[in-house]
């Protein structure tokens, strides 16, 4: 059975259980970097709110023999667990006088998200894309974003310069930066034996930059303080031009993944080779496809104060 037919037959059997007060449907949903997963979306009459389960995992699980009816009342279990006939005003959303406050943006790259960029407003930034997002904190439903397209702003009559200024100034508000020697965050990462934003464990950050750590390199990461799409402290970092003028000496920046960047003083003898094949390692050993930021490496200049792709 094809993963397509998996998730129409899950409908069926979901619609057979809950009866006629419910929609249910199987739908392909394309993440960041192209990365699609499938998930089944389950509405109550009473509700405007629909739950997404996703099912990719539970289809390896099926093709590694468990059962098909284990997995659907599995599915109605969490769903009848989770959900509640809501209605949601979507008013804080609508109008952006009361939207402007929660807008933030995030980078991604550019080439890998070809058909996503057509769909929302962004902003070119070297081979990586600005794009931004709505970020709202709810009794009900925890925290969540909503991915803001080129429909919003038509709906908000505004600008994409005005969405970008909007952005800029939250982020500084709601998403300081943070950067910290690689050494000290390896050991929070032990301390707290997970790097919950990221998904990755502290061995994992640690195989990614243990070669350059036993050169006995200074390396510092930069993220925000929520360290969640910390890699868009770079557009507004001003600790990265302080330590550029403390070492003396322009930086070399390694994108981690969406989350945070790894920042190297330039000493001018390690080859280019090197940190792209660091950058490859990592990339292709250690990070989510859906996390990845880029497999290109960046320089700072601190005379110019400019970021540009290492060549």
């Amino acid at each position: 059975m094809k993963l397509e037919q998996f998730g129409n037959k899950i409908c069926d059997m979901l619609r057979e259980a809950m009866g006629t007060g419910y929609e249910v449907m199987f739908r392909e949903v394309t993440k960041n970097n192209g990365v699609r997963l499938h998930g089944i979306t389950i509405t109550g009459k009473e509700s405007n709110v629909s739950p997404t389960v996703y099912i990719d995992e539970l289809y390896e699980e099926y093709e590694a023999g468990r059962a098909f009816c284990d997995i659907v009342y599995d599915i109605l279990c969490v769903y009848k667990k989770n959900a509640r006939e809501i209605q949601m005003d979507m008013g804080f959303f609508t109008q952006f006088a009361q939207a402007k406050g929660r807008i933030l943006y995030k980078l991604i790259h550019r080439e890998s998200n070809g058909e996503l960029l057509a769909e929302v407003p962004y902003i070119r930034w070297n081979d990586l894309a600005i794009v931004f997002y709505y970020v709202f904190e709810d009794d009900r439903f925890g925290k969540a974003t909503i991915l803001i397209r080129n429909s919003h702003l038509a709906m908000w009559k505004i600008s994409l310069s005005d969405l970008y200024e909007t952005a800029e100034t939250n982020m500084l508000r709601m998403r300081p930066e943070e950067i910290l020697p690689v050494r000290q965050l390896i050991q929070e990462f032990m301390e707290r034996k997970s790097y919950s934003a990221a998904g990755r464990s502290e061995m994992e950050i640690e195989e990614g930059v243990r070669t350059a750590i036993e050169r006995n390199t200074a390396m510092y990461v930069l993220s925000n303080c929520e360290r969640v799409f910390g890699a868009s402290a770079l557009l507004y970092s001003r600790s990265m031009k302080r330590l550029a003028g403390e070492l003396n000496k322009n930086l070399i920046i390694l994108p981690s993944s969406v989350h945070e960047v790894i920042l190297v003083p330039d000493d001018g003898i390690t080859e280019k080779e090197f940190y792209r094949e660091m950058v490859r390692e990592v990339n292709d050993t250690q990070v989510d496809p859906e996390e990845r930021l880029s497999y290109s490496v960046y320089y700072y200049d601190r005379v110019l104060e400019k970021i540009t792709v290492l060549r």
